[in-house]
C-alpha cells in the first residue's frame, strides 16, 4: 500500500469522476471510493485524505465508501440525478462504464493533470484513458490509472484437449487464436455450473498492466 499512500494525495482531485468546477473554490469535497477488501487499503485513503486536507485548508473531504458491488449503481443514480461525487473511484469503473461516462460527457477532462506526468507512467497505460467524448467530438484523458490488478479465467484441460488444443498452456499465442479456441471451449449449462476449484480446471492469470503506475 505504500504506492496508494505516495500516490492519492498530489493527485486526489484527478482521480475516477470528478464533476465540473475547480477545488480551490469549494469548501467541501464530496469522495466516493470503493470498501476496502482490507483494512491496510482504507487506512491508506484515509492517511491520504489526511495528507491532502493539511496541504489544503480550506477543503474539507466529505468521504463515503460502499461495497464494490454497490459502487456503480449509486453512481449511475448520483448522475442522473444530477448530484455526483467531486471524486470517485472503484476497480469496476474501468472496463464497465468510463468509456460510456467520458463518451456522454459526463466526466472531467483532467487532461493538465496527466500530460505533465506522462513519463511516471508505466508503458501503454495512459492509453486507456485517453477517451472519445461525443459532447465535444474530440478525445482527452478522463481517468487517473492508480493501481494494478490481477484478473483470472478458469478453463478445462479436457475440453482443451477436444478442441485440438496440445498445449498446457492457454490462452494459444496470439489473442484471435485465443478468441478461437475460446469459442470451440463454450461449456454447457453443466460445465458453467461446476465448481471453478474442479481437479480438471486449471487458473490462468495475467496482470492488467493498463492501469499501472510507476511510483
Amino acid at each position: 500500500m505504500k504506492f496508494v499512500k505516495s500516490l492519492i494525495a498530489p493527485t486526489l482531485v484527478a482521480m475516477g469522476l470528478l464533476s465540473a468546477g475547480h477545488v480551490a473554490a469549494q469548501e467541501k469535497l464530496t469522495v466516493w471510493w470503493v470498501k476496502g477488501f482490507y483494512k491496510a487499503e482504507d487506512d491508506a485513503l484515509f492517511a491520504a485524505i489526511k495528507k491532502f486536507e493539511e496541504k489544503n485548508k480550506n477543503v474539507k473531504i466529505e468521504l463515503s465508501q460502499y461495497p464494490i458491488q454497490d459502487m456503480i449503481p449509486k453512481t449511475v443514480s448520483a448522475l442522473d440525478s444530477g448530484s455526483p461525487p467531486d471524486v470517485a473511484y472503484a476497480d469496476v469503473y474501468d472496463f464497465q462504464v468510463t468509456g460510456k461516462w467520458a463518451y456522454d460527457g459526463k466526466l472531467e477532462d483532467i487532461s493538465s493533470v496527466l500530460t505533465p506526468m506522462k513519463d511516471r507512467f508505466a508503458p501503454n497505460t495512459l492509453e486507456t484513458t485517453y477517451l472519445y467524448n461525443d459532447q465535444t467530438k474530440s478525445k482527452a484523458y478522463y481517468a487517473f490509472p492508480i493501481k494494478q490488478q490481477t484478473m483470472h479465467i478458469e478453463y478445462w484441460l479436457d475440453m482443451l484437449a477436444e478442441a485440438g488444443s496440445r498445449s498446457p498452456t492457454f490462452p494459444p499465442a496470439g489473442r484471435t487464436t485465443g478468441r478461437s479456441g475460446a469459442r470451440k471451449c463454450s461449456q454447457p449449462a453443466a460445465r458453467r455450473a461446476a465448481s471453478a476449484t474442479s481437479a480438471s480446471a486449471c487458473r490462468w492469470a495475467w496482470t492488467r498492466a493498463t492501469r499501472s503506475i510507476r511510483s
